[in-house]
């Protein structure tokens, strides 16, 4: 077995450096070339006969220079085609994001814009309130009423019986009084003066039975007032008054039969009766003035015999219609 075996041994080896001798040359003359070649050897085995046969050298059988170049070609383009389509996915994903981004930028500027018109519509209505609000007070002030004091005059008319002995004259009237703000009502006194002329006093047959000269009425009234807008305006008020009052009917001359004809009824001979008026009136205010168009029916007690004795009546009823003008 030894020897059987060492001599395998020395087969192998002298096989092999036949095998490195011979490839050794080719590839020192040769580094580039990759082409297959072969290199015929023999194997002998002592006492039998040589078997030929061909052995191929691993970088030369192995490598095929065309299909080397192909497949480098092939991974090559298929590395380009890799690229492009990342580089298309790339172009994709970028061109996403910029939409995201400029979508991003315009709803930005659509909110900010947003913001702003509502700022604006906000600031615009505060304006308008504000302006509406100053308005109203303004309007309020305007308006405002409270205590005042006025004067008017105008003409003064008798009524019921005291026309068969008198005609129409003229009257003044000093008005204080207070208006409430924010009520209907308010309260007014005023002094006034009624003056009538006399005429003839003359029975149904046209005789005279007397001359009644001019007859003045001194009145004192208190008056409870209520007032109201007139319809589609702001400044412009509808009022009516009533009240008491403390009357002196004074001058006129005595019926012509009595003692007492031709005489006048002084102020201090006169007497203090009460009556009673009622009346109406329209207004129109700017700022602190109001300027009034009113009439009032006034009745009074009258105890003048020459009054009675003529036919006139008991009462003195009159009726004046005044413009004037009140502050506040």
């Amino acid at each position: 077995m030894s020897n059987t075996g060492g001599t395998r041994w020395m087969r192998a080896l002298l096989a092999g450096g036949v095998i490195l001798s011979a490839s050794a040359i080719p590839l020192a003359g040769q580094g580039t070339d990759t082409s297959a070649k072969r290199i015929k050897i023999q194997k002998a085995e002592p006492g039998k006969r040589v078997a030929g046969g061909e052995v191929c050298m691993p970088m030369k059988c192995m490598m095929n220079h065309s299909e080397v170049d192909s497949a480098v070609a092939a991974e090559r383009s298929a590395a380009l085609v890799r690229e492009q389509s990342a580089r298309d996915a790339q172009k994709k994903l970028d061109s996403m994001a910029a939409d995201v981004r400029v979508r991003d930028v315009i709803a930005r500027m659509e909110n900010a814009a947003a913001t702003a018109r509502e700022r604006v519509r906000l600031d615009s209505i505060a304006r308008v309130e504000a302006a509406e609000r100053e308005a109203q007070l303004a309007m309020k002030r305007h308006l405002a009423r409270g205590f005042y004091l006025g004067l008017a005059g105008g003409t003064s008319m008798p009524q019921r019986a005291i026309r068969n002995g008198y005609t129409g004259g003229w009257n003044a009237t000093v008005p204080l009084g207070w208006d409430a703000s924010d009520s209907r009502f308010g309260f007014r006194t005023d002094f006034s003066v009624d003056h009538m002329n006399g005429t003839l006093v003359n029975d149904q047959a046209n005789v005279t039975h007397a001359a009644s000269g001019d007859i003045t009425v001194w009145s004192l009234n208190a008056d409870l007032k209520v007032r109201a807008h007139a319809p589609g305006t702001s400044r412009t008020n509808v009022y009516a008054l009533g009240g008491f009052g403390a009357h002196r009917v004074v001058n006129g001359v005595y019926g012509s039969l009595g003692p007492n004809a031709g005489q006048n009824l002084a102020f201090s001979d006169a007497k203090t009766n009460f009556g009673w008026n009622v009346g109406a009136g329209l207004s129109i205010a700017w700022g602190p003035t109001e300027m009034f168009v009113e009439s009032r029916f006034f009745q009074i007690k009258s105890d003048l015999g020459y009054h009675m004795n003529g036919g006139i009546g008991n009462y003195t009823s009159f009726t004046p219609i005044v413009v004037g003008l009140t502050w506040f």
